[in-house]
């Protein structure tokens, strides 16, 4: 049996909780409220490709459609993000940052690269990285798994 220090889940788990408060003081010292990893996750993944599909958009943070239409209903209430029916298929949805929002991500980036220097101050660029590659691997392979999917050889 893995021991409570040894065991990887504990330690993603303590990293989560513990950086999204970090994360929830820092925004409210910076007067951003209603900040939560959903919005950060979607606010930050248009911020590299606006205008994605939301079922594409959903894919890509692990979430399910049913959190992804009420949670962009609320931002779309907001004023962050607006819909667009795709023109040649209907059923497709593009989620776009307003220009609010766009506003919005300038402050949060800022706060974010400064948060993240802070959280790796001690670690090397490798360290950093190789943590992202390991961080990735690990949340794909959950993810896969809580859907069902087959481990790919």
């Amino acid at each position: 049996m893995i021991r409570f220090e040894d065991n990887l889940g504990i330690h993603l788990f303590k990293a989560y909780f513990s950086i999204y408060k970090y994360l929830k003081r820092t925004f409210s010292d910076h007067h951003i409220e209603n900040m939560n990893p959903t919005r950060l996750g979607i606010l930050l993944a248009l911020a590299d490709q606006d205008g994605v599909i939301m079922s594409k958009l959903g894919r890509r943070l692990f979430l399910e459609k049913s959190t992804m239409t009420g949670v962009i209903d609320k931002m779309e209430a907001d004023g962050l993000v607006n819909r667009r029916t795709d023109k040649t298929d209907r059923r497709a949805v593009h989620i776009y940052l307003t220009e609010e929002a766009k506003k919005l991500n300038e402050r949060v980036l800022k706060i974010i690269d400064e948060i993240y220097s802070d959280l790796s101050g001690d670690l090397s660029a490798q360290e950093v990285a190789t943590s992202v590659k390991v961080s990735k691997q690990i949340g794909q392979a959950a993810y896969d798994l809580s859907v069902g999917n087959e481990k790919k050889p």
